[in-house]
């Protein structure tokens, strides 16, 4: 997790050769469980997974990924990338100057049939002379279909303290959201009281403590859900007292049971 104590996160750079290009294009494979350590870049970045579930994280928030969403992360953003089951990442770097300014350091995008179409066909372009031409041509589309798209999913991002105190708890809560300890308890262990930790998750977050687990523990369920995890399972694992306490709170939240959202995901399997 981000440390605020901690130097100055690691700039990535692509080099002279790519310095001209708009758009650069990457694929990364990862294993579940990577973690891509606090980075940050000149360009704007998309971050897109064909498959798997990533969590960005960035010193004001914690974003899910669900399939069929992209995070668009602004240039100079401090992040890291957490890898949950096997992801395919198929991710762009972007000229700054060619998006117009985000009002939050990072933007939830989502992939419809068109843009999902032209992203991958910019990896299938090649690096002959042909490629170089239909690359050409896909990279503007690109562009104006980020620049057209409405925001997408604000339920995927969970804002994160400052409070270095706050930022612990938060932080343990992530590693495990099934945990059931009192406000009392990690306040005694960060050495301050209760009123104060109360106090500082609403101001920091808008959130009280409460609240802010149980929207941790649906953002994780919905990540879980997506790649393929039974409902009474993710109930178990993150802490909920049963399958039906756990739909109550998943239809309250999002509209639909957690049967019918694991639909929109045809490669998860029945229940």
């Amino acid at each position: 997790m981000t440390d605020p104590a901690k130097s100055k996160p690691k700039l990535q750079t692509f080099g002279d050769a790519f310095a001209a290009r708009k758009v650069i294009a990457q694929a990364i494979d990862y294993a579940g469980g990577t973690h891509e350590i606090a980075h940050v870049h000149h360009r704007a970045q998309l971050v897109y997974a064909t498959s798997g579930i990533v969590r960005a994280i960035t010193p004001l928030g914690l974003w899910m990924l669900t399939p069929g969403n992209a995070l668009l992360i602004g240039s100079q953003i401090e992040h890291e990338l957490h890898m949950v089951g096997q992801v395919s990442m198929r991710t762009l770097y972007i000229e700054p100057a060619s998006l117009a300014p985000q009002k939050q350091e990072c933007r939830v995008i989502p992939v419809g049939e068109l843009l999902r179409a032209t992203i991958l066909g910019l990896f299938d372009a090649g690096a002959d002379e042909a490629g170089e031409s239909r690359a050409a041509l896909i990279v503007p589309l690109i562009l104006r279909l980020l620049q057209d798209s409405e925001d997408g999913a604000p339920a995927a991002r969970l804002p994160l303290p400052a409070n270095a105190r706050l930022r612990n708890i938060c932080e343990s809560l992530i590693a495990q959201p099934a945990s059931s300890d009192t406000l009392e308890r990690w306040a005694e262990r960060v050495g301050a009281s209760s009123r104060t930790i109360a106090r500082l998750f609403r101001q920091e977050t808008g959130m009280s403590f409460g609240q802010w687990r149980e929207q941790l523990r649906l953002a994780e369920a919905m990540s879980r859900l997506s790649i393929g995890h039974a409902a009474s399972q993710v109930a178990q694992d993150l802490g909920y007292a049963d399958a039906r306490t756990f739909t109550v709170m998943f239809k309250r939240a999002f509209g639909s049971t957690p049967q019918q959202f694991r639909q929109q995901f045809p490669d998860s399997p029945a229940d």
